[in-house]
């Protein structure tokens, strides 16, 4: 008998490989192997293997038979690999015409009564299937349909089950590619009307959407800080199709998928009392955490000094390097984190260090252990420090002036597309310190005011590049040819922080 093989996928962290099942039938008694580094999961499907193709009318072969999963070097992990497995022996035994299967991707997990039931990580196989130039179309479970149906030039014949294999040999099963991907503008609940003064809190949180920088927002509770963040949903780009498929790809294998392919930005919103695990990802099989869940969109971290320190500080590597690398027995599994991030932070425990309403109860020492979270590597990678003023002259006033999310959503539009212009399609953020300088070098006193807010704020090395990086964006912001003086002294002007924990320190001591 000849070889059978049939092309399925198999999802190891971010990665998805196309995987080959190789179906030998040999002499000897009744027993199944298989090889190729499958794990536990994939072995004790043997015997749903078996069933299927008993109870939707085959011959089940009653030898010896050995399913290889290629390549050979590669951990294999899922259920998706099952229904490729029944296919490669049923070609193997002479039963399905093994040219239909050569340029066809077959996705699935077996019940026992050999209905096809789609898998998590099916998603991520589809989009993996679309790329491949030896793969012209996906065959799945039928329930699937919704899900990966919807992916743009995929072409999917849905079966109810195993049974029906037959119908696709005979182009009875009409295969599904109207797969249109339309790109849903941003929701928001909070517009940014709605947010009375804080003028230039708001210019700073465009400031961090137009040019991809981290930002953190502290004031006392009630001045906006967390409508401020809410308000930024509605301030995101619509998603291209790539960045769709990259979204889309993280919730399938993390068994979070919608049923359709993402169609706006996330905005995730943890709780304080978040574990490093869950924030950053990991476990004994890795998963992605919420920096992987915020890609391509935001992470707003809540009442930021209430989250453990080994949290934060577990931020670094993502907000600086926009991916995570989670070292394992089972090897070294990266999952991308390139998103905005947004904290928000009382100026002390019971946040009324600077409020001109009710008087602070914290103590020096509680002061000095909030504020030593997040100095020195970690506020170094934020680029924008804003301060939320307690407001109350304009509370009850109606402004009728007052700009909303629409009107700063077409601003950072157009200023976005002047940025791409420059940069060739790059964020400001993306700009090495060598392509910012030369930018800059036209203005005569870049330099000496760069060098006294450096040592006046003790800023690092890497917080003033971020600095000059806020200048340009800034720039783009207001529709200025050239970085002048007075934008240079604003970028610096969002670096609060330092003066903040001063002031706080004086205030209680």
């Amino acid at each position: 008998m000849k070889v059978g093989k049939a092309y399925t996928a198999s999802v190891m962290g971010f990665n998805t490989i196309a995987v080959q099942a190789e179906a030998d039938i040999l002499p000897g008694s009744m027993y199944m192997q298989i090889v190729g580094l499958a794990d536990s999961s994939v072995k004790e499907s043997k015997e749903r293997i078996r069933s299927a193709i008993v109870n939707s009318g085959y011959h089940y072969p009653v030898k010896q038979i050995v399913i290889n999963l290629a390549p050979n070097e590669i951990q294999k992990e899922g259920g998706l690999i099952e229904f490729a497995a029944a296919v490669a022996i049923l070609s193997a035994s002479g039963q399905i015409n093994n040219e239909i299967l050569n340029d066809k991707m077959f996705l699935g997990a077996l019940s026992l009564d050999g209905v096809l039931q789609s898998s998590t990580g099916i998603m991520a196989a589809a989009i993996l299937a679309r790329k491949l130039p030896f793969i012209n179309s996906v065959v799945a479970p039928a329930d699937s349909l919704r899900e990966i149906g919807c992916i743009p030039d995929l072409t999917v014949y849905p079966l109810r089950n195993l049974e029906e294999l037959k119908n696709l040999e005979t182009n009875l099963i009409q295969p599904h590619k109207d797969g249109i991907f339309i790109p849903k503008s941003q929701t928001f609940s909070i517009d940014m009307r709605q947010i009375r003064g804080q003028q230039k809190a708001k210019k700073g949180i465009c400031y961090s959407l137009l040019g991809k920088h981290h930002s953190l927002i502290m004031g006392s509770p009630g001045t906006g800080k967390t409508m401020l963040a809410r308000a930024s949903e509605g301030l995101l780009p619509n998603l291209t199709l790539d960045e769709a498929l990259e979204i889309t790809k993280i919730y399938s294998i993390s068994g979070l998928s919608t049923g359709s392919l993402v169609q706006s930005r996330p905005f995730r919103s943890p709780h304080h009392t978040t574990s490093d695990v869950a924030l950053v990802g990991g476990g004994s099989y890795p998963m992605p955490g919420e920096i992987s869940l915020s890609h391509r969109g935001v992470l707003f971290l809540d009442e930021l000094l209430e989250f453990d320190t080994s949290s934060l500080q577990a931020l670094r590597e993502p907000l600086e390097e926009k991916k995570i690398t989670i070292s394992r027995a089972k090897g070294a599994f990266t999952f991308p984190a390139d998103f905005i991030f947004l904290g928000a932070a009382n100026p002390c425990r019971c946040g009324y260090i600077f409020s001109l309403k009710r008087k602070c109860s914290c103590r020096l020492t509680q002061v000095r252990h909030l504020y030593r979270k997040i100095i020195g590597p970690f506020l170094d990678r934020i680029s924008l420090e804003i301060e939320s003023i307690e407001e109350t002259s304009n509370l009850f006033l109606i402004d009728t002036n007052e700009k909303n999310t629409a009107w700063y959503r077409e601003k950072i539009i157009e200023a976005r597309n002047r940025m791409f212009h420059r940069n060739k399609g790059r964020y400001n953020i993306e700009l090495t310190a060598e392509e910012i300088f030369k930018i800059i070098k036209n203005l005569n006193n870049w330099e000496k005011i760069a060098r006294e807010f450096s040592e006046k704020l003790e800023l690092s090395h890497r917080g003033l590049i971020h600095s000059l990086r806020l200048a340009l964006t800034i720039q783009d912001f207001y529709e200025k040819d050239k970085l002048t003086e007075d934008i240079l002294l604003e970028a610096f002007s969002y670096r609060v922080f330092g003066r903040l924990r001063a002031m706080a320190e004086e205030l209680i001591a």
